[in-house]
């Protein structure tokens, strides 16, 4: 579903070219949870900020769903990226003057979704992360642990494709941190394929495949023991 080759990213001012990808190239299959790991400046965020969307990559090429993304206008991928992709920042990203179902309700209105499948859905996002009863509290109400599920419900609601999660444990302390590694790996057999940036080599190799990034290059990769097999899908750096 998410096809990088020779991707680079290069940031230029006028003293200064910083590569912050060099030569990328990546398949994620449906269904997979991937951890990417590596060092601060290495190329993790940036990763992860061309796959939702978010940034343009300088040259190479990358496929979303079979869909050349590099030939969109900004419209369509805004359009793509709301329909598509869902994200969890470490920060959480909850608007703080809004209560809960508001704050999840944020994404829906962009599509112009009617009241009534707006309301299901965030109530049912909300069960999903056990907070329905909570759903009329204002994030400051609510612990750390419980605004980043908060985070997972809002990123779940739109039924993206995949989750893209930056740092999601970063502002956790490790109890909460492994509660809502176990809530990403129950949303990941429900379906969702889920890629997650994290400092954490503990929660990293929970994942089935742990891929590292170092000075903008994937230095090495550990697929499920089902994708040496039967899957040509390990990352390759040109």
């Amino acid at each position: 579903m998410l096809k990088m080759t020779d991707v680079c990213k290069v940031f230029r001012t006028e003293l200064v070219e910083t590569h912050a990808l060099n030569h990328v190239s990546l398949q994620v299959d449906e269904g997979e949870f991937i951890t990417i790991t590596g060092p601060s400046g290495c190329g993790k965020t940036t990763f992860l900020n061309i796959a939702g969307l978010l940034e343009t990559m300088t040259s190479g090429q990358y496929l979303l769903d079979g869909v050349d993304v590099s030939q969109l206008n900004d419209f369509k991928r805004a359009k793509l990226r709301n329909q598509k992709i869902g994200f969890i920042f470490q920060s959480f990203n909850l608007m703080p003057d809004l209560n809960l179902f508001d704050n999840i309700d944020v994404p829906l209105r962009y599509r112009g979704m009617p009241a009534a499948e707006r309301r299901e859905r965030i109530d049912k996002a909300l069960e999903s992360v056990g907070l329905f009863s909570r759903k009329k509290h204002l994030p400051a109400q609510l612990s750390g642990g419980q605004q980043q599920r908060v985070a997972i419900a809002r990123a779940l609601v739109g039924e993206p494709r995949f989750l893209l999660a930056d740092e999601p444990t970063g502002n956790l302390d490790s109890n909460t941190a492994r509660g809502v590694m176990e809530l990403l790996q129950e949303i990941n057999t429900a379906g969702t394929t889920i890629i997650m940036v994290t400092h954490d080599q503990e929660l990293a190799n929970q994942s089935p495949r742990n891929i590292h990034i170092l000075d903008g290059r994937i230095s090495n990769g550990t697929p499920a023991p089902q994708q040496e097999t039967d899957k040509e899908a390990a990352p390759a750096v040109a």
